[in-house]
């Protein structure tokens, strides 16, 4: 394959990865402005109800008051089924994406030989009270994330490891594996 054909085919495999993106990022944002309609309509709803509660109370149309009060809240649950669908629909394209974006890393980690893994501290670790800088890593290996709890850090030399802290480690398979053997 020549210079050229290699460019017109990175350049076109280009263009369709970003028209793919685009249209995924457009649905995501259709998605979200319907989920904002929905939110919106309740809002409406519930200023309905509580005008409806508001002119009635203490008139002579209090009687009338609780078939307005019932067919008000069944238009708000009903939209309120709305709401969590559309919010299912956006969390399941938003891993639908996210996946493919996963996959895509690893594929190209792949091709370079490497790797994402990860390493959890424990008690006896030599890890475990010691500061990043402080640690001998492969010059092919990065920390990417401390998971601390529900935390997530993007350390730098300074994050203090503990016990209990989960580390995702990217770089060249073998170091990676390495400091997995070492460490844990």
């Amino acid at each position: 394959m020549s210079l050229w054909e290699k460019i017109k085919s990175g350049l076109e495999e280009g263009l369709e990865t970003l028209s793919q993106k685009s249209s995924e990022m457009s649905r995501l944002a259709r998605m979200k402005w319907d989920r904002r309609a929905i939110q919106k309509k309740i809002h409406d709803e519930l200023i309905v109800l509580g005008t409806l509660v508001v002119e009635t109370s203490g008139t002579k149309k209090e009687k009338d008051l609780a078939a307005s009060v019932s067919e008000n809240i069944d238009k708000i649950a009903g939209l309120e089924k709305q709401l969590q669908d559309k919010e299912k629909e956006i969390r399941e394209f938003t891993e639908k994406i996210e996946g493919r974006q996963v996959k895509d890393l690893k594929k190209d980690l792949d091709m370079g030989d490497g790797t994402i893994d990860q390493i959890r501290i424990t008690e006896k670790s030599p890890l475990a009270g010691k500061k990043l800088m402080e640690i001998e890593l492969p010059k092919q290996v990065l920390v990417g994330t401390v998971v601390r709890g529900e935390e997530v850090i993007f350390p730098d030399g300074l994050t203090i490891l503990n016990a209990g802290d989960k580390l995702t480690l990217i770089g060249k398979k073998e170091d990676v594996q390495s400091v997995i053997r070492k460490y844990q």
